[in-house]
């Protein structure tokens, strides 16, 4: 049984060294930090219990080093004692939780950069569209699964048509379901996404091909002042009847007394996704009377994760699709399109700019997918190996 010493600046370089001169079927004796870097003490060949006994630490002898799978049981050893009940105060227990925390969070780190290692020798060509789908903002995930489909051999441009081709065809969009066929419509999302200025522009749009007496405009911001006036504003501009009510409890009376109108719109208030009101609401809304078609609205610019969150927010809830607003001030479109694909949304409308009606489109994944591209192109994302790394994490 032969004793080997690493030293490494990190622990995943000290394991990489360990993988690539010893192999899988090395023992771990054991590691700790030094100056510099870490150690790392291994052990090939026949156990050999005096050695063990020697170089594993005290706090380690009372079970055997891990081994990987099909590799030499180690010598048995008597069992223990049974240990003697310990006691420890809540302090102690969470200070455990957290170093076991970050001990898990750093095999996780290690386990999915050598995947990413062994993934680019064994298929570069998907290596290569995983980095290109990186540049764009697309999730790490997501792009996992979509280079998954493209044959590693293939000549890049072509397999690269391939890979776009499968992402526009996860992009699911609805034509044009507000300014086609009206109805009462609400718009639920975040504070600060752009909702208000939103239904301005689905109003506004309405009102110049059927009249502005076939719209109504609805707001229940309670929370936010400025909404209220941004759309008794724009109601008095166009000729636009608004409505500001304290709660989503004045909805069926409101929506009553607008039957009449052949599209209202209702601007929700915005939340957080953790807020429980927010589920409320949405439960209230489908339980009235009158049918109402709900819509999130999600602002480009918001990075994945909390997007995450948003989406997570609105699982199980009556949503008809969503919109996504601010593509101006967004750098990429990659994390918005991630978020719906991951959810299952279908977009209705994007926006770009504060122009009301104008900057309003009708969302089409041809149209998402070429300014996905186009803002990937112009700006693209740092392709760093520790984001690539999260395709490969479970």
């Amino acid at each position: 049984m032969k004793v080997r010493r690493y030293f490494a600046a990190n622990m995943r370089n000290a394991l990489e060294q360990v993988r690539q001169e010893q192999g899988p079927d090395v023992i771990i004796l054991s590691n700790r930090k030094v100056d510099g870097g870490v150690e790392l003490l291994t052990a090939i060949g026949e156990p050999d219990a005096e050695l063990l006994e020697k170089f594993t630490p005290r706090g380690n002898r009372e079970r055997a080093p891990e081994v990987l799978p099909d590799t030499v049981s180690l010598t048995p050893q008597p069992a223990p004692a049974a240990p003697e009940p310990l006691w420890t105060s809540q302090e102690t227990v969470v200070q455990m939780q957290r170093e076991l925390g970050a001990i898990k969070s750093l095999l996780e780190q290690q386990l999915s950069g050598f995947a990413w290692h062994e993934f680019g020798h064994r298929s570069p060509g998907q290596a290569r569209l995983l980095r290109v789908l990186t540049q764009l903002g697309i999730a790490p995930k997501l792009g996992r699964s979509l280079v998954g489909g493209v044959e590693d051999h293939r000549e890049f441009t072509a397999a690269s048509r391939q890979m776009f081709a499968a992402l526009q065809a996860r992009i699911s969009c609805l034509h044009d379901p507000v300014l086609q066929h009206g109805g009462h419509i609400a718009l639920c999302g975040p504070t600060g996404v752009g909702k208000t200025t939103l239904a301005s522009k689905l109003a506004g749009r309405y009102s110049l091909t059927h009249g502005s007496q076939k719209v109504a405009l609805i707001s229940t911001d309670d929370q936010r002042l400025g909404a209220h006036q941004q759309l008794r504003t724009f109601g008095r501009l166009v000729g636009i009847t608004v409505r500001s009510l304290r709660s989503v409890d004045e909805l069926p009376e409101t929506l009553s007394e607008f039957r009449d109108r052949e599209l209202v719109i209702i601007d929700l208030p915005g939340f957080a996704p953790a807020d429980p009101a927010f589920r409320r609401t949405l439960s209230t809304l489908a339980g009235l009377p009158s049918m109402v078609h709900t819509y999130l609205t999600l602002c480009a610019s918001t990075d994945f994760m909390a997007l995450e969150r948003v989406v997570d927010a609105v699982d199980g809830l009556p949503l008809e699709g969503c919109c996504i607003t601010k593509l101006d001030e967004a750098a990429t479109l990659g994390p918005v399109l991630s978020a719906v694909i991951a959810a299952q949304l279908p977009v209705a409308y994007t926006t770009a700019g504060q122009l009301v009606p104008d900057d309003l489109n009708i969302a089409t994944p041809e149209a998402l997918l070429q300014q996905l591209i186009s803002m990937g192109n112009a700006r693209p994302v740092p392709a760093e190996a520790a984001l690539i790394e999260q395709a490969f994490t479970r």
